[in-house]
């Protein structure tokens, strides 16, 4: 009778293989984080180097406008003094576009809420509105939401240094819910309002 020996050629790989191979994922997990990491770095470099280079370029054309002014001032026949340009930055620097800062807090504005009022008021800016109440919300969530939004607007945030819920009442329209309320926007102290406005 024949011996045979059987081998079988489906068996598990050895322990030290198996250690070989989670050795081998590991290092290819460790260096996609790293290549990640640093892909991630010099991507946030360039963001920041593109941010400083658009700031150099806009004050370039700011400095460029100035020259052009004083250029054409010169051709007048008046002469300029240090003063007069200094004057004339501040008068830059500190003007408030008052159309654009409206238009933003228009586009804010959300569907189920409407500005009914602005005032200019000893440096502040009151704003007056009508917001619809719901049953499932606070009556003054919708208020509270919409100043936040304003408040994280950083092209408002140049202008105003503060942005508060001033007062609110409860009233019903129509059958409707509505709350009627006062938003209190402070300007910036450096901001000089008395003929600058545009």
């Amino acid at each position: 009778m024949k011996k045979f020996i059987s081998i079988n050629l489906n068996q598990s790989e050895s322990r030290e293989t198996i250690r070989e191979q989670w050795k081998e994922r590991s290092r290819w997990v460790v260096f996609g984080l790293i290549t990640f990491f640093l892909v991630f770095v010099n991507g946030e470099t360039w963001w920041i180097g593109r941010g400083y280079s658009k700031l150099i370029e806009r004050k370039e054309v700011e400095i460029k406008e100035v020259k052009i002014q004083i250029s054409a001032l010169r051709k007048e026949g008046k002469n300029l003094s240090k003063e007069d340009i200094m004057s004339l930055a501040d008068l830059e620097n500190n003007r408030i576009l008052w159309a654009r800062n409206m238009q933003l807090i228009g586009e804010m504005t959300p569907e189920d809420m409407a500005i009914t009022s602005m005032k200019y008021k000893k440096d502040k800016i009151i704003i007056g509105g009508v917001a619809v109440v719901y049953e499932d919300r606070k009556d003054f969530d919708i208020v509270h939401e919409y100043i936040s939004k304003l408040k994280r607007n950083k092209l408002l945030g140049e202008n105003f240094s503060k942005i508060k819920f001033n007062q609110g009442s409860l009233k019903k329209i129509r059958e409707q819910s509505v709350v009627e309320f006062e938003i209190e926007a402070a300007l910036r102290v450096s901001v000089k309002i008395k003929g600058n406005i545009s």
